[in-house]
């Protein structure tokens, strides 16, 4: 086969073809370098400029204080009605151990006096205990049954005696649980609904959250952060209401349940003391 033999001229021109096809693709590559440095970035690159654009100069302090005054009325009004709610559950706290504390020793020393048969102190401690006011209405209705009585007594009379002194200081110790028992249903009602009011307070602040993303074009996180935190903290102070109450709830309860089985192996005691004390008179 024979092969093709360029001239001088030809070569020359060539070379310059291929150097300037070399040229070409060198200017094409800078051009395209300089388009994407020029562009517009994308993505993670568009979230990163924004946290950076919008990142504070110097660091702000962001604690309780500032979340609630940042807060709007609707967050705020939940988290001011949650803070009067843990209020209102530790004033319940104290005033009930008082109120308890007097009650079981007041039982304790009318019970003493009661078991030593000591009349003047019986007496002296009956207003002051919820006993003692059982023992007062039990001792009117035997002092009704002697002066109605008189020589008709027999064991049927004294039954209707001891059923009509058993009413009668139940009555009065129902009036007494009543008292004891007073400002436990606000408890129960905070324990079981201030949890959803706080959420109530966070959903709330995360709408506003996402509308703030919706006016501001962006959903960096210099932007959203503060508004979850305020709604969170809405929930944050619910359940520190409501854990409190329902634990306290539940303490009362228990001590409330405990008055009530000592009441009533008072008024058993009461009554089989009045019993033997008929028998003994027939």
């Amino acid at each position: 086969m024979n092969s093709v033999v360029l001239s001088p001229a030809a070569h020359l021109w060539l070379r310059r073809t291929r150097l300037i096809a070399l040229l070409l693709l060198l200017f094409g590559a800078l051009a395209g370098t300089s388009l994407l440095a020029g562009a517009e970035p994308t993505g993670a690159e568009a979230v990163l400029d924004q946290v950076n654009a919008t990142e504070p100069a110097e660091h702000q302090p962001f604690g309780v204080r500032e979340m609630y005054l940042q807060a709007d009325l609707v967050v705020k009004s939940v988290m001011i009605f949650l803070a009067f709610c843990s209020l209102l559950t530790w004033a319940v706290l104290l005033e009930k151990l008082l109120v308890f504390g007097r009650a079981r020793r007041a039982n304790q020393q009318f019970l003493q006096a009661f078991r030593s048969g000591d009349k003047a102190a019986l007496t002296a401690l009956a207003e002051r205990s919820a006993m003692g006011r059982m023992w007062q209405v039990a001792q009117g209705e035997l002092q009704h049954f002697r002066r109605t009585a008189k020589d008709r007594v027999d064991a049927d009379r004294i039954t209707r005696l001891l059923q009509r002194m058993a009413l009668s200081a139940s009555i009065v110790q129902e009036r007494d649980l009543a008292r004891l028992g007073s400002m436990m249903g606000v408890l129960a009602t905070i324990g079981a609904t201030a949890p959803f009011i706080g959420l109530f307070g966070t959903v709330w602040g995360i709408l506003n959250s996402f509308a703030s993303i919706a006016t501001m074009r962006s959903a960096s996180l210099a932007i959203v952060a503060p508004g979850i935190a305020e709604a969170l903290l809405a929930t944050a102070l619910g359940l520190f209401a409501a854990i409190p109450a329902v634990m306290i709830f539940n303490k009362f309860a228990r001590d409330i349940n405990g008055f009530v089985g000592g009441l009533d192996n008072f008024s058993a005691e009461m009554l089989a003391s009045t019993s033997r004390q008929l028998e003994e008179e027939l």
